[in-house]
């Protein structure tokens, strides 16, 4: 049965930015951007292929702003890059694929750093290696200028927006997270002084590129002791609407939580605390919900995070705690799941089981000397799903010290 009347698949608005529906597709890591830093034809193709799967939003694998080194590029850490060192050859064509698909769909740049051996403050890893020395005012404020400088050349690329990721435990987040920010100076401490980085970066964006819509991706829980949890959440998000943000994409987990047990965590430890495994209930769906649910804003909330049956989605888009609903690991198993279920064709559920092999591929890509696209394994290879599996149970381990 035909799903056109659901709100899921009504217009909605995030700032001036219009989309033809409530379906995000979430940043999904594209590891040949870091490693070529140059679009490819497989990448073109392959957002070419997502927007005419008919999701109205597009957010597009983390385009690097500043980075000591990629490792996944096979880059020894070094000195301070910055974006003119780092920018993507070609990234405007990136955005007219997806407008030339001519699907009404739009598509919005991501925007992270790569490795970096400082931190906010001096606070140990459970992944070893040595105690990181803090950011000095003055390497703080190059960063945020690098970030600006991407937004507008992001802007001049053609795309219609950005998102500051500040989730998952880098750069951004752990500025924003009283867990690894511990400064005394005026970024650290209140909500207020740990959202001044997000607030300088947004200033210095608006000076030159008005109105162009800025997105925000945040962790509600860090699931660290003394992290961003459901109670600080709302104020640290607040903070984010009153710096100038246009929408929040609400996640969570950072790296330092997989020194937890999984009976302290709720959840199988992975290289990727964000994706929960073991959801085919549907009450184990959605698990970023009670956060997306605990805050009060004037600006859209877009959720995401094990987003898996499209009735559970429209109920959750029509109760009104949410605005949007992303997806990752669906799209990568359905590039056309929108279609598909607005078309009511086939099950309401995803063919995607959580399985998390697909990370297999962003880190071991097996039988390729460089990194490609993120597949899914389950589907393309029985044989690589079970080695991705042994993998996946021994990672913890053989990495958290």
């Amino acid at each position: 049965m035909s799903r056109h009347g659901y709100r899921l698949f009504s217009e909605g608005r995030i700032d001036a930015l219009s989309l033809k529906n409530r379906l995000v597709r979430s940043a999904t890591w594209d590891p040949c951007i870091l490693k070529e830093r140059r679009m490819t034809d497989e990448v073109i193709d392959l957002y070419r292929q997502l927007a005419a799967g008919g999701v109205g939003l597009i957010i597009t694998g983390g385009f690097p702003v500043a980075s000591e080194g990629l490792p996944f590029a096979g880059e020894p850490g070094g000195a301070l890059r910055l974006y003119d060192d780092l920018w993507v050859e070609g990234a405007a064509r990136l955005a007219e694929a997806v407008h030339s698909a001519e699907v009404g769909c739009k598509v919005v740049a991501q925007l992270e750093t790569g490795h970096l051996g400082k931190a906010p403050s001096a606070i140990p890893s459970p992944f070893g290696g040595e105690l990181p020395s803090p950011f000095s005012a003055a390497e703080i404020r190059a960063i945020v200028d690098s970030f600006v400088q991407a937004v507008v050349q992001t802007k001049a690329d053609g795309f219609d927006g950005v998102q500051l990721h500040a989730a998952h435990g880098g750069f951004l987040s752990r500025f924003v997270s009283p867990y690894s920010n511990r400064r005394d100076d005026d970024y650290g401490g209140s909500a207020q002084n740990r959202a001044r980085i997000i607030r300088e970066i947004i200033a210095g964006a608006r000076a030159k590129v008005g109105d162009f819509p800025i997105l925000i991706k945040m962790n509600g829980t860090d699931y660290v002791e003394g992290g961003i949890d459901i109670h600080s959440f709302p104020e640290l998000a607040k903070e984010m609407e009153r710096a100038g943000v246009d929408g929040i994409e609400v996640s969570g987990g950072m790296w330092d939580c997989l020194a937890r047990s999984e009976a302290e965590l709720g959840f199988r430890r992975v290289p990727s605390p964000e994706a929960h495994t073991c959801i085919a209930r549907p009450g184990r769906q959605s698990y970023f919900l009670p956060y997306a649910e605990a805050l009060n804003l004037d600006i859209p909330v877009i959720l995401v995070g094990g987003n898996r049956n499209v009735e559970r989605l429209e109920a959750i888009v029509r109760g009104g705690k949410a605005d949007f609903i992303a997806l990752c690991r669906p799209l990568i198993s359905e590039p056309d799941l929108p279609i598909r279920w607005l078309e009511g064709r086939g099950k309401s559920g995803t063919d995607c089981i959580s399985c998390n092999s697909c990370l297999y591929d962003m880190f071991v890509h097996p039988g390729r000397e460089t990194p490609g696209l993120v597949t899914c394994v389950f589907k393309k290879d029985k044989a690589r799903y079970r080695e991705a599996q042994k993998w996946l149970e021994t990672w913890v381990e053989h990495n958290v010290g």
